[in-house]
């Protein structure tokens, strides 16, 4: 998550010449910081817990980086060090909200925005800005959009938020977060959000927002917007002269297995046997890796596939068993039991009690996904080195790291491998990163403020 927060009442006024003064938190990799380090700016310090991220961030911040803990006594320590300071960055971990995690209210790490709500406190700056998943908008009710825009009041701030898409601001990328912008009470400029340049609205199973492109044409008519930025847009290049550029070594350990899968998989595709649609590819259309099946099992298995999740045959919301009887009619065979427990038997099928459903692909969402070469990217994760989860639009083979960086509108001048790290390490940090590009938009809008704020102390 990040947090920015502006100081603007500097003993003897505003000095225009002034560089704002940064401190980082939770800085990962830096892709929220970028922005900050051109001339209007200096990090005085930016922390994280990761030796790896440190590294990246003294290589292409040259900044003073450090490990700090902000559980620990040196974080109060460092705050006090710092002086004074205009603004904080903070991108404090998200994984009890993140969709792809077991969204445990209970997560410790939900309450890590404390360091920057502490942060700035200490600070008192005019202004901060804080992000994080946009499931924490939707999942316990939004108890903890709620939770923290009450904690940065009884500090004196009042706080609004908004989900925005790194695809709206030029990221060949689809990637909501949720921003919360708190300006210190008394305030009287405005925060104005940032004005999409490009269309893309939520996807399919995204739940809707007022701030969608598409929801909220009149807030967007006074802007021309560009078409969405593509996989093909960002990465066409390197197929042809990638070899010299940096991170852009290819994956060399992929198993003969993974190969096999991602062959059979097409763009916009995926392996999973429990959705049923052209974007499905079935464990037993495979049988060089899952094993063989005859016409009649795939008969069998599809029926299963087509019926699973019709209500009439229970409420479970990803699927529900079905009986030997119930599967017979549908697919007007006269199936013995024996025929289901030898489908169990090679993996495809599993009993429960007397019922059947389908194995294969563990998750509803779906593994081996082919993302398609001419549309942006999925939301960029830290497996992205391994093709399980996601491959190359058009070979057969993972993204690589430099891939990755500009899916994530990373230039190519910020180098990952060359730092000292593993490569495992530099997909987890560049998959947790803020997109250097909607960074800069909200630093835009950051600085607008800061300057209506100067114009009214300046009288």
């Amino acid at each position: 998550m990040l947090c920015i927060a502006v100081n603007l009442t500097m003993e003897g006024g505003w000095v225009s010449n002034c560089k704002l003064r940064v401190l980082s938190l939770f800085s990962g990799c830096g892709g929220l910081d970028l922005p900050f380090t051109k001339d209007r700016y200096h990090i005085v310090c930016a922390i994280d817990n990761d030796p790896s991220a440190i590294r990246c961030l003294r290589a292409n911040l040259n900044c003073n980086a450090a490990i700090v803990d902000v559980t620990s006594d040196g974080f109060e320590q460092m705050l006090q060090d710092c002086g004074a300071v205009d603004i904080v960055l903070g991108g404090f971990p998200c994984q009890g909200f993140s969709k792809s995690g077991p969204k445990k209210a209970s997560d410790p790490r939900n309450k890590l925005y404390t360091a920057m709500l502490r942060a700035v406190e200490v600070c008192r700056p005019s202004l901060f800005l804080a992000e994080n998943v946009d499931g924490m908008a939707q999942n316990f009710n939004g108890s903890f959009v709620d939770k923290i825009c009450n904690d940065f009041k009884g500090i004196g701030y009042s706080v609004t938020s908004r989900i925005l898409n790194a695809v709206n601001y030029g990221v060949p990328q689809f990637r909501r977060r949720i921003f919360f912008v708190g300006t210190a009470q008394g305030e009287t400029a405005d925060f104005e959000w940032p004005i999409p340049t490009h269309y893309g609205e939520s996807r399919n199973g995204e739940f809707r927002t007022a701030w969608d492109v598409g929801s909220q044409p009149d807030l967007f008519r006074q802007t021309p917007l560009h078409p969405p930025l593509s996989i093909s847009a960002a990465l066409s290049d390197l197929m042809v002269n990638g070899a010299g550029t940096p991170d852009q070594q290819l994956v060399d350990n992929v198993s003969e297995r993974d190969r096999y899968i991602m062959a059979h998989i097409k763009e916009g595709q995926k392996l999973c046997n429990v959705r049923f649609s052209e974007t499905s590819v079935y464990t037993w259309d495979i049988p060089e890796v899952f094993g063989e099946t005859t016409d009649r099992e795939k008969e069998i298995l599809s029926t299963i596939g087509k019926n699973r999740r019709k209500k009439q045959y229970g409420d479970i919301p990803n699927g529900n068993p079905l009986s030997l009887e119930v599967i017979s009619e549908l697919s007007g065979l006269q199936i013995a039991e024996r025929e289901l427990d030898n489908l169990v038997g090679k993996g495809f099928l599993k009993r429960i009690d007397e019922r059947y459903d389908l194995k294969g692909a563990m998750f509803c969402s779906g593994l081996y996904k082919r993302p398609k070469w001419n549309e942006p990217s999925p939301t960029v994760l830290t497996v992205f080195h391994n093709p399980r989860y996601f491959f190359h639009p058009i070979e057969e083979r993972p993204f690589t790291v430099r891939e990755c960086a500009r899916l994530q509108s990373f230039p190519d001048d910020f180098r990952f491998l060359d730092t000292g790290i593993s490569s495992e390490d530099a997909y987890r940090l560049i998959g947790n990163a803020v997109p250097p590009k909607l960074s800069k938009a909200l630093q835009d809008s950051i600085w607008k403020f800061v300057s209506n704020v100067r114009m009214e102390k300046c009288g």
